[in-house]
């Protein structure tokens, strides 16, 4: 039997492993494989890790899943800037998030055919899509300011991850 005094050392010791299955989520080694051919492997497994599947997904869900991400992503982003433009009381400052708010919205309608296209498995089609608005997120962040770019980035980078998604899917 143990002594009263071990015992607790002995569940400082264990407790660790009784949560390390909480915390720390699976990466499988498609995803790994697909995110270490992203410009951050790091975002990649990050953002991916949010959706419970994407950790038994294969190279073609990976790209859907990813898609889904960067829609989800642009869908904020929108409505941060449709609120911050309300806000503003300077009209240039308004017009700077009126200007992102065009460029966001103009994202939607090549990630809706993206998403067809790949479905459809025109990959080569599907990844032209990314070829517009791929740039819109980084520039808005520059006319808007500080207050978009951690947005505007991490859209960037979510368009990027599921263009590569699809490229590694096509081949």
């Amino acid at each position: 039997m143990f002594h009263p005094s071990y015992l607790r050392h002995l569940l400082f010791f264990l407790l660790p492993f009784v949560f390390l299955p909480c915390f720390s989520a699976a990466v499988s080694e498609t995803m790994g494989k697909a995110c270490n051919q992203t410009l951050d492997s790091v975002f990649c497994i990050t953002s991916l890790q949010a959706v419970p599947k994407s950790d038994s997904a294969d190279l073609p869900a990976l790209a859907l899943i990813a898609l889904n991400l960067t829609y989800s992503n642009v869908t904020s982003s929108a409505t941060k800037l449709l609120a911050l433009q309300r806000e503003a009381t300077s009209p240039a400052i308004k017009n700077s998030f009126e200007a992102c708010l065009m460029l966001y919205n103009n994202i939607f309608q090549p990630l809706r055919w993206a998403s067809q296209f790949f479905v459809a498995k025109h990959y080569d089609v599907a990844q032209a899509m990314f070829a517009t608005p791929l740039f819109a997120p980084t520039n808005c962040a520059e006319t808007a300011g500080k207050v978009m770019e951690k947005d505007g980035n991490n859209t960037f980078f979510l368009m990027l991850m599921t263009r590569k998604f699809m490229e590694l899917s096509s081949s």
